[in-house]
């Protein structure tokens, strides 16, 4: 999936390059990404897909693609994505969480990326959304920093981060507490985060002459604003006395420009002092009539009874069909230069001055002036260019385009009284939804299929069980559902109800996956390659008629017999069951990860299923179940930094040893006494 960047330019690049891991990055570990606009199946397919680094193609590969996704998905701690509320929806896979931030007044506008492989962390701060258009069409800006060991990085920015998303997620809304289970995946996957950067031994990079700092410049209810932040950063001495603001949205309607007025405060109160606005303009109807982009108020901002001050508008040199969605702020004097990029448009509620701020992050870039023009250079490079507008044409100001963080007009958001949507299994395997509703939702409510459009579930039923808080239904499809509609009287319109898991485990596994039979997982387990090259290989052999085995695989309703044949197998299961014992041996990263090597489908668990599905006698299913124990009881686990304690893999590798006896049958141990008594000393051993 991972295409390589072609684009040879200064200060450019491509977004989703930066979600590809390099060599040597590791096993991907986790990822949360937030965001204002939103389609799952870009941040599905295209971003999560090089963050795995899928070899398969959904267009192309169709179930490959299914077996790959669902594998490598299955071990990671988090994979979510936290979006306004305005823009929360959409068809997905249910392996990834989809959170709806509900903020009071403003909106979550940031734009802030969090990736861990196994070696390797990366943030990414950009004004682009998890979209289409902000990835592949839109002109933006982005900044990537990289956490690796022995190696000195920002990591009080990152910290700062970590600290923005834990309260980032904490607007999700009523019945979101600690223990639910989306927020609890969240939550782990950052504080595995700050673990492995304490394992790292990570220093705070000191800023050397000819070194750039970073800082994050985050905003939001009970944050101070990016102005004050920006004057607590810069260096002490004199202020800035040049800005150049980028940003293609502004503040609408009259008054003054309360951005405007801020940033002339931030600059030197005496002497000369400029701002220059980049702004999106074209010709009028007239020659000399140029149309600006933004509110003419950004003008009267100026100090009009200072000498040596000056405001500059400058025409943006865009790209052809690239329109302009890039924020920027750029400060120097003659020894210092700051550069603000990220998700702040140059609006009060962007900036933290309103009494309704939104959510917004920024990276700030400082560094000396006289020694460091090079790393000055390409950081400017990356700001867009513009050229001066010519003498004596007339300004035409149209700030009418609203801001981008406007509710769209006739959205239907879901009421607060909608908590979690949660899919899980009981013990039985019987699949469940659990809806939390709290308070008095709106009258009429009715809870639609996101398929048929059939009514799930309504106000009617709910009233009939004296109005629980957490309602618990069962779900008989086979496919788990990614959200409802949900419509009430007067609502003009249906809302979104994204639904998530309760656990990893609770999913089922592809079709493709399920119930495989033990020839098949040999296979499997012997090979050296990922699990969907190899079942790649069996369709093909499938194909060409070389193995009609495998046509369980592609129709799982239609099953070998290969209980004639067991015996003849012994030694294949054998190197089967080393090659478990080595696959698990590995390092695991996550506590899902080991999960899927236990409980998934080709996995512990799976082995012994098909043993004993298979077993043409008991004896031989005690016999081989008595050697899969002894062989993970044989098990060393690798320790390595940020993995999961070797201590704990051995606990859950008792536990299912412990079931595997429960499997051994007493009958046949009754009429072999030899294997009576090599059953239960191997069992001894086993759990010695």
């Amino acid at each position: 999936m991972a295409k390589k960047n072609t684009d040879k330019r200064k200060g450019y690049g491509k977004l989703l390059d930066a979600w590809v891991p390099p060599d040597g990055a590791g096993d991907p570990v986790g990822c949360v990404a937030t965001t204002f606009t939103f389609s799952p199946i870009f941040f599905e397919e295209e971003c999560l897909g090089r963050f795995l680094q899928l070899e398969t193609d959904p267009g192309e590969d169709g179930p490959l693609y299914l077996v790959e996704r669902e594998e490598k998905l299955s071990q990671v701690i988090c994979a979510a994505a936290l979006v306004d509320q305005h823009h929360c929806k959409g068809f997905r896979s249910l392996r990834w969480d989809l959170l709806s931030a509900r903020l009071p007044g403003g909106v979550l506008h940031a734009k802030l990326v969090l990736l861990h492989w196994g070696n390797l962390i990366r943030l990414i701060v950009s004004s682009a959304n998890l979209t289409e258009d902000g990835y592949r069409r839109n002109q933006e800006v982005f900044g990537v920093i990289n956490f690796e060991p022995g190696v000195d990085a920002p990591v009080e920015c990152l910290g700062t981060c970590i600290e923005f998303l834990g309260e980032a997620v904490s607007y999700l809304g009523q019945g979101y507490g600690q223990a639910s289970p989306v927020v609890g995946r969240w939550g782990a996957f950052l504080e595995q985060v700050r673990t492995t950067i304490k394992g790292w031994g990570l220093s705070e990079l000191k800023r050397g002459p000819r070194e750039i700092g970073v800082s994050a410049v985050l905003t939001g209810p009970g944050r101070a604003s990016a102005f004050s932040q920006l004057r607590g950063l810069w260096p002490a001495g004199s202020p800035p006395d040049e800005a150049d603001v980028l940003s293609p949205f502004f503040d609408s309607g009259g008054g003054p420009n309360l951005p405007a007025t801020e940033l002339w405060g931030l600059l030197k109160q005496r002497g000369e002092a400029q701002v220059t606005y980049h702004l999106v303009a074209e010709r009028g109807d007239g020659e000399d009539i140029m149309r600006i982009f933004a509110p003419k108020n950004i003008l009267e901002a100026q100090p009009g009874s200072r000498q040596g001050v000056s405001t500059e508008i400058r025409q943006l040199k865009l790209e052809e069909a690239r329109p302009l969605h890039a924020k920027a702020l750029w400060l120097n004097n003659a020894s210092w230069v700051a550069y603000m990029v990220g998700s702040s448009n140059f609006t009060s509620a962007g900036l933290g001055i309103s009494r309704k701020p939104n959510l917004e992050a920024n990276l700030l870039y400082l560094a000396r002036y006289q020694s460091n023009r090079a790393l000055i250079k390409a950081l400017r490079s990356s700001f867009p260019a513009s050229i001066k507008l010519a003498e004596g044409v007339h300004l035409k100001w149209d700030p009418a385009q609203g801001a981008e963080d406007e509710a769209p007009s006739g959205m239907v958001l879901l009421p607060s009284e909608f908590g979690p949507a949660t899919y899980s299994s009981d013990e039985n395997q019987k699949h469940l939804l659990e809806l939390s509703l709290n308070g008095s939702p709106p009258n009429g409510w009715e809870i639609l299929d996101e398929g048929s459009r059939q009514v799930f579930y309504n106000e009617q039923d709910w009233i009939s069980s004296v109005s629980p808080e957490n309602v618990t239904l069962s779900w008989a499809s086979a496919r788990p559902p990614s959200g409802f509609f949900v419509r009430w009287s007067n609502s003009g319109g249906e809302a979104w109800w994204p639904v998530n898991i309760s656990s990893p485990v609770d999913l089922p596994p592809p079709e493709e996956l399920k119930d495989l039979p033990l020839e098949v997982l040999i296979d499997i387990l012997t090979s050296a390659r990922p699990l969907h090259q190899v079942i790649k290989n069996l369709r093909h052999r499938k194909r060409e008629g070389t193995n009609r085995d495998y046509e369980a695989l592609i129709d799982p309703h239609r099953r070998v017999d290969t209980s004639t044949f067991l015996l003849q197998r012994t030694r294949r299961v054998s190197r089967a069951l080393t090659a478990l014992r080595e696959r698990l041996e590995r390092p695991i990263p996550t506590a899902t990860t080991l999960d899927w090597r236990l409980s998934g489908p080709v996995g512990v668990q799976a082995i012994a299923s098909a043993i004993v599905k298979e077993g043409k006698s008991e004896e031989e299913k005690a016999f081989l179940l008595t050697e899969l124990a002894l062989e993970l009881s044989r098990i060393t686990p690798t320790k390595a930094p940020g993995c999961i304690p070797a201590k704990m893999v051995k606990s859950a590798i008792r536990k299912v040893i412990e079931e595997l006896k429960t499997e051994v049958s007493s009958r046949s141990m009754k009429e072999i006494p030899y294997l009576r008594v090599y059953v239960q000393e191997s069992f001894k051993e086993a759990l010695g």
